[in-house]
């Protein structure tokens, strides 16, 4: 056996270092030509120990150590397929039913006005309203607006409870189809005239696609 691997080694040296046209070459030149072939085997052999003994025990500590982040990227896309159609109907009808509550644009506003005095007058109120613009002006980005305006409203003089009516003109404001805030609310009783409600409330508008001329 011994025997066997001694010449396999000798001829594995005597095919990297015979020099063509010497029969024995010095072991010099041997050594010289040797160099050229075992460099490149030796770097390739180091690289394969130092990636195996140190490089690949580095990564394995590494997904060790963020395995559990790993899990649960993959848990939440795996949520994320299996819910994003439905959120997404979801997310459609919710926006759908929020923009049927907002006015389509501010030139609404007088009509939208216009609602409410008749509901006012069918409480037997006479209601004056106006929307108005206020000093500082909203953001050029923001897509939904708040439209300001202002009531004056006094009873008719056939209004037997002012005062219950105007609560039922004032719940009204909450059940509008359209999103309206009320800000303010003030009552005070004149000897002539009786009751007076003024009002401020804002309303919900999108924004008007046309630009203002400057």
């Amino acid at each position: 056996m011994n025997t066997d691997l001694t010449r396999f080694a000798r001829s594995i040296w005597h095919l990297f270092t015979d020099v063509p046209g010497w029969s024995e070459p010095p072991l010099k030149l041997r050594i010289r030509r040797l160099i050229p072939i075992i460099l490149p085997i030796s770097a390739s052999l180091l690289l394969f120990g130092w990636m195996t003994a140190v490089r690949a025990p580095q990564m394995n500590g590494v997904r060790e150590e963020f395995a559990h982040l790993i899990a649960l990227e993959e848990e939440i896309e795996q949520l994320g397929i299996a819910c994003s159609d439905d959120q997404a109907e979801e997310l459609a009808r919710q926006a759908e039913k929020a923009s049927e509550a907002i006015l389509p644009s501010p030139d609404a506003t007088e009509d939208y006005l216009q609602t409410i005095r008749i509901a006012a007058a069918r409480h037997q109120w006479v209601g004056v309203f106006k929307d108005y613009q206020p000093a500082d002006t909203t953001i050029d980005d923001q897509s939904i607006i708040f439209v300001p305006a202002r009531g004056r409203m006094m009873p008719e003089r056939s209004n037997q409870d002012p005062f219950a009516s105007l609560l039922s003109i004032l719940a009204e404001f909450s059940t509008s189809p359209f999103r309206i805030d009320l800000t303010r609310l003030s009552i005070r009783v004149d000897e002539n005239t009786g009751p007076v409600a003024e009002v401020n409330f804002r309303i919900a508008s999108h924004r008007s696609h046309e630009k203002a001329p400057q």
